[in-house]
């Protein structure tokens, strides 16, 4: 089944391009080159296809299609973490190209679809691609569903999928975990504890069955006030089971000071404990575990580590890290002032342990807990930073040591030093992302552009489009002067005027390069000067742009019309000079003729005054095309009354009244051959608005004054009587080959003069109406005074 099969979709046609959404995708896949692909450009894309990218790529869930009998790739947003390395280059692949690595999976479930035309389902399936530069088992639940055309044939593949990689693990991991934690609890050094609800035991490890005297076997199911019997120390009464006390107040507790232990053999023992409720994920109880251990010497001790704790706090309050001695036992046994404000935010926790007072430091691969074991197991110093979650929600920088009582950590609230130092990482890489994309821009932009120095005008850089104006790579070009590469006149003077600080926009260039000599090439250049802070210019950008091929085209275009107006002048000067000769023809048949010398006089005047007026018409028709290298100084009556004289017999013919009125004295200095090329062409289309029925042809002249730049001049004004023109063709006057006219016009006509007239800074302007009884067209040309320099 090829792509052209889609097209069994029916129903109204949607726009070939139109591909729905603001997602990065759906920009992607606007902006991709699909021309390269099986699929074509997407002005080409049948219906179906469409419906099925904008479908995809408006779902939530990880999605792709595949199109084709060449399964041609495309995919959502929500899929590119999938995808991982493989994106954005995945985009328009094949299949196969893509998924090569699991091509043993894929590819038989694409086959059962496309041709066997089933919906294929798995779910918690393994498939190994390559991720990270290695191939890992990935599980996924994926179903691929076929997309039918209205004949039954499946057009592609509709895929959307999950990653479950990260669950399937997460499960493992809590059974590992809860493994791990009954290998921990037999492995902790102090008496462990653990009941249900109604306190019965349910786990005891070995140091707790020591200091009871009771084997897990034993004790497992009894109350725990029947294993674990205390009493003041002083008074030998009970004391209130923990248990009980736990379950009342929901939170951890710890013994009253002098408790001891009466074990199942009657020996008593002085410990301290604590006990603390265990929550399910629905916040009910769920248990109690009780911490505990034999503390007789400790008791020797403490009155002397009171002592030295005292000596300690005033040193250490003065300090500005937040210290934190932890016993090990995991009580926290001293904060100076700055802990106690960074930590304790008002509660008391000194006397608790450091797990139970901050849960969120313990979880799978917590540093809080691999760096405080190792210090406090193994004696290893070491420091580190990590994030503590609601409610400090913190970045600390912590270094941990260790005691003969245990641990000590010295903190650093680090949350604003390290924001701050990801804000400039982030900033940093957006500048790096930023230069690259400014870099490849200038590299691969289609005008020349350049970076001078403000000494000798050498090149600093240029890219590849500037460097091809010269014929050589950029770095043959890098350190040569600006003259060196184009001795161009004027060209330095623009420099100069940059350096100054006043730019030069979109400024005709032209003139030959060093290196293509005799190759006369134009430009349009913008300079501008690059501004230090203080004001001062430290280098000069330039932009250029090759119009040279342009300019040889505007110049053929214009000889064609050129010649075209020759051409349609060729009827009207042939009239013109034929009715002269003419008449010179039949006089001099008179005069042969003739027996009277002074009838024959007469006849031999009157042809000689014909024969003038045929030399007039020939004089005034070279003048009308005679192009001066150099401007000339001519008034508007000469311009006019040289364009009227070679269109007379039209006039004649087409029963045109011309009316004219000059009032302009003061010649203008131009290119005259230009200017009368100008009027020929709008005194021509005149005469062709006002054929067949004749009317009137205004010719008026005077002095005036172009307000937009305050230049003096002439302005001449042509004007008919005719039709008048419509919007739309009034719209599309000046575009080049727009014509009226069929076969008979070039479309060229004004278009040229509007380029004429601007060359000579002058305006162009017309004016129509199509009102009846003021039906007609206004063109009003003005040209400065001055409208070419000297």
């Amino acid at each position: 089944m090829s792509i052209e099969s889609s097209s069994l979709f029916k129903g109204p046609r949607i726009p070939a391009n139109l591909i729905y959404g603001k997602s990065q995708m759906a920009e992607r896949v606007r902006a991709h080159d699909w021309s390269s692909t099986a699929l074509g450009r997407i002005e080409h894309w049948p219906d179906g296809l469409l419906c099925a990218v904008n479908l995809m790529l408006a779902c939530a869930f990880p999605s792709l299609v595949f199109w084709g009998t060449e399964l041609v790739q495309l995919y959502n947003d929500a899929f590119v973490p999938l995808l991982a390395e493989r994106h954005p280059s995945g985009l328009g692949q094949t299949a196969q190209q893509c998924w090569w690595d699991a091509w043993q999976i894929v590819g038989p479930n694409l086959q059962r679809v496309m041709v066997g035309q089933e919906t294929v389902y798995y779910e918690n399936a393994v498939v190994p691609i390559m991720r990270d530069g290695r191939l890992q088992d990935i599980r996924w639940t994926y179903n691929y569903s076929p997309i039918f055309s209205p004949d039954g044939h499946v057009l592609g593949v509709l895929v959307i999928c999950q990653d479950i990689t990260r669950e399937v693990t997460a499960v493992q991991s809590l059974r590992d975990s809860e493994a791990r934690a009954l290998r921990v609890l037999q492995s902790i050094g102090d008496a462990v504890i653990v009941t249900d609800t109604e306190t019965r035991i349910t786990q005891m490890n070995p140091v707790a069955e020591q200091l009871t005297g009771w084997t897990m076997e034993e004790a497992k199911g009894e109350l725990l006030a029947n294993v674990f019997r205390i009493v003041n120390e002083t008074t030998r009464q009970p004391l209130e089971s923990p248990a009980d006390k736990v379950k009342s107040i929901g939170r951890a507790v710890g013994l009253a000071n002098h408790t001891v232990l009466i074990s199942r053999a009657g020996k008593e023992i002085a410990i301290d404990d604590s006990g603390a409720p265990i929550f399910d994920d629905a916040g009910q109880l769920n248990g109690i575990v009780f911490v505990f251990r034999d503390i007789g010497e400790k008791r020797a001790t403490e009155r002397e580590k009171d002592r030295i704790t005292k000596r300690l706090s005033q040193f250490l309050g003065a300090t500005t890290d937040a210290i934190v001695g932890i016993d090990r036992n995991w009580v926290m046994t001293y904060l100076n002032p700055r802990a106690a404000e960074l930590y304790a935010s008002g509660r008391e926790i000194i006397g608790q342990n450091l797990w139970e007072a901050f849960p969120g430091a313990v979880y799978e691969g917590s540093p809080y807990v691999e760096h405080y074991y190792r210090a406090m197991n193994e004696g290893v110093s070491s420091a580190f930073e990590a994030h503590y979650p609601e409610p400090l929600n913190l970045w600390l920088r912590i270094d941990v040591y260790p005691t003969p009582e245990g641990i000590v950590t010295f903190s650093q609230d680090v949350t604003e030093e390290r924001a701050a130092r990801e804000a400039l990482k982030e900033k940093s890489e957006q500048a790096e992302r930023q230069l690259a994309e400014i870099e490849t821009v200038y590299r691969t932009a289609p005008i020349g552009l350049a970076l001078f120095d403000t000494k000798d005008f050498r090149y600093l850089r240029l890219n590849n489009r500037q460097a091809e104006f010269f014929g050589l790579a950029p770095e043959q070009i890098v350190g040569r002067t600006l003259t060196e590469m184009a001795p161009i006149e004027g060209l330095r003077e623009l420099f100069e005027q940059v350096l100054a600080g006043e730019p030069v926009i979109n400024f005709p260039l032209e003139g030959e390069v060093a290196t293509r000599p005799g190759e006369h090439r134009y430009w349009t250049v913008s300079y501008f000067p690059v501004v230090a802070a203080d004001g001062t210019v430290q280098a000069i950008t330039a932009a250029s742009l090759d119009i040279t091929q342009q300019k040889k085209a505007e110049r053929a275009l214009m000889q064609s019309e050129k010649l075209a107006v020759v051409g349609r002048m060729a009827a009207s000067i042939a009239h013109e000079i034929n009715n002269p000769l003419e008449s010179v023809t039949n006089l001099l048949y008179l005069a042969e003729h003739s027996t009277d010398p002074t009838k024959t006089k007469e006849y031999v005047r009157i042809a000689e005054r014909e024969l003038r007026r045929v030399a007039a018409i020939t004089n005034q028709t070279l003048r009308f095309h005679k192009q001066s290298s150099s401007p000339q100084g001519i008034s508007a009556q000469e311009l006019i009354d040289s364009v009227v004289s070679v269109f007379q017999g039209r006039i004649m013919n087409a029963g045109i009244r011309v009316e004219d009125r000059k009032r302009a004295v003061q010649p203008v200095r131009c290119f005259e051959g230009e200017i009368r090329q100008v009027l020929s062409n709008l005194v021509s289309n005149a005469i062709d608005a006002l054929h067949p029925q004749g009317g009137r042809l205004l010719l008026r002249s005077r002095e005036g004054t172009d307000w937009s730049t305050g230049r003096r001049g002439i302005v001449i004004s042509v004007a008919d009587t005719g039709k008048g023109m419509p919007g739309s063709v009034q719209r599309r006057l000046f575009e080049p080959f727009y014509t009226t006219k069929g076969l008979n016009g070039t479309g060229l006509g004004l278009w040229i003069s509007a380029e004429i007239i601007d060359r000579h800074h002058g305006a162009l302007r017309f004016r129509s109406s199509q009102k009846e009884d003021r039906s007609g067209t206004v063109f009003t040309m003005f040209l400065p005074f001055d409208a070419v320099s000297r």
